[in-house]
């Protein structure tokens, strides 16, 4: 059984870990966090009013309407499986929300 410095050399480890994922993700992110959380909720909104179409048209319109260049949106989407609008919602919104 690990002592209780162990335990908590562990415990610090898994924290640094943790820490530098959220440090990662956050730099990833294609424009600031309180953007991202926007975008979401602007997803999130038309979806439940128009649906999906398979594509990511809100994700661009949202993008021109920000100033955000498209096709980095895109590839940050694409990373975390987000190939249209209710894939960008349902996959990357989870990978951000706890940041």
């Amino acid at each position: 059984m690990p002592s209780f410095e162990e335990k908590q050399r562990r415990k610090a480890a898994m924290n640094q870990l943790i820490e530098t994922s959220r440090a990662v993700r956050l730099a990833e992110l294609p424009m600031p966090k309180e953007k991202a959380d926007s975008y979401f909720d602007y997803l999130d909104q038309l979806l439940s009013q128009q649906g999906c179409d398979d594509t990511l048209r809100f994700t661009e319109q949202f993008a021109t309407d920000n100033h955000i260049e498209f096709h980095l949106m895109k590839q940050w989407l694409a990373k975390y499986g987000g190939y249209c609008d209710c894939e960008a919602l349902a996959n990357v919104e989870d990978s951000f929300k706890d940041l």
